[in-house]
């Protein structure tokens, strides 16, 4: 006589876990398409790439920071966000005034350009989001937000635990 085998949570044999990990793995994967990119890009009418944008919008969220604070914000090492910022400041989407209290700091606002840029970003996004999500009722879109929203929350939290 055999016995059942038992499926622990978090196993290959777990094929809820599984579906899941080929959904955001070919979510990420798709995301990250050039392709895809390019018709955000095209949508918005602008040739903006992932990083930028990304720090453009996290520095509209968070108001004027300085140099060190974004990178921490944003999870990269202060070369990487300071190659960014010089990037978006030559384009005029980002500003640096100086700090009155210590004259050799600085904080970065986004420009009124940058704000229009966001703006059009997170638009045409949406606008392709609707697209793509034509064809489902309005209970499955709320569905999907209420589920997607607490993944996000949860993955948050995860990369935010002590080790």
């Amino acid at each position: 006589m055999s016995t059942p085998t038992t499926t622990r949570p978090g196993t290959a044999a777990d094929p809820d876990l599984e579906a899941i990990e080929r959904a955001l793995h070919t979510l990420v994967r798709w995301g990250n398409l050039p392709r895809i990119r390019e018709h955000f890009q095209r949508a918005a009418g602008i040739p903006l790439d992932r990083a930028s944008y990304t720090l453009l919008k996290r520095l509209k969220e968070a108001g004027p920071l300085r140099l060190s604070d974004l990178a921490d914000v944003l999870g990269v090492d202060l070369s990487t966000a300071s190659r960014q910022v010089h990037h978006l400041r030559q384009a005029g989407l980002v500003d640096r005034a100086p700090v009155e209290e210590d004259r050799r700091a600085s904080l970065l606002t986004v420009t009124d350009a940058g704000s229009d840029m966001v703006r059009r970003i997170l638009e045409a996004r949406r606008i392709v989001i609707e697209q793509m999500l034509s064809g489902w009722s309005p209970e499955e879109r709320a569905e999907l937000a209420r589920v997607l929203g607490h993944l996000a929350d949860d993955i948050v939290a995860f990369g935010c635990r002590e080790r």
